[in-house]
């Protein structure tokens, strides 16, 4: 379970007891809608609805996943395995820096990659969410922390409601799910919460003008 050695009040609802009612089960949706796995989901929601064949757009969906999504998720577990996170959430803010660095960068790499074999636009516009999400998050997050499950769940959501509009609706609800839960564990405000929905939502919406719904 994780735990928060530094409760600044700008970050922390001082109200809100670490344990109680409610707490265990903020920590669970937490884990169930982790960035990592929103993310996932993002590309597999892309892959199947996508393409005009869904075995093709998988196949994409997978290679990208192993292009940008692998890479800084072994890299977040290496370095937790190394203690150089306070926690699992990496709670405090200066700790994600490297995070932030690292996606990015890699991101910007793989996406030359991308580019040259020939990924749909769909694909790139995922490419594009990644990269203007990351830098969004990198740049505030050396003043501020901003959430990174909303942005998570907050762009998945969206790209869930461009393609199946149940489903995008369901992950909507599921998202202010999350943004209760991050606050009920003491590690966003509010204001943090909003701030990563509303930045990947725009982010989304811009990216897919750009490259089209279908590839």
């Amino acid at each position: 379970m994780a735990q928060h050695p530094e409760l600044h009040h700008d970050t922390y609802d001082s109200n809100a007891a670490p344990n109680g009612p409610g707490y265990l089960l903020a920590r669970r949706i937490s884990q169930i809608f982790h960035p990592i796995l929103m993310n996932l989901l993002s590309f597999l929601i892309v892959g199947y609805a996508a393409l005009g064949t869904h075995s093709i757009g998988l196949m994409w969906a997978g290679i990208c996943i192993l292009a940008l999504l692998l890479p800084p998720t072994l890299f977040y577990y290496f370095r937790m395995r190394q203690g150089a996170y306070s926690d699992e959430d990496v709670s405090v803010r200066e700790q994600r820096n490297e995070l932030y660095l690292f996606g990015f960068v890699w991101v910007a790499i793989a996406a030359v990659g991308l580019r040259f074999l020939g990924a749909p636009g769909p694909f790139l516009a995922l490419v594009l969410c990644a990269l203007g999400i990351g830098l969004i998050g990198g740049v505030v997050n050396l003043f501020w922390k901003i959430s990174a499950h909303a942005a998570a769940i907050g762009s998945v959501a969206t790209i869930a409601l461009l393609y199946w509009q149940p489903l995008g609706v369901a992950l909507w609800l599921s998202a202010l799910a999350v943004g209760w839960a991050r606050v009920r564990t003491r590690n966003h405000t509010p204001m943090q919460v909003l701030a990563g929905l509303a930045s990947a939502t725009l982010v989304v919406l811009a990216a897919f003008s750009v490259t089209g719904l279908r590839g």
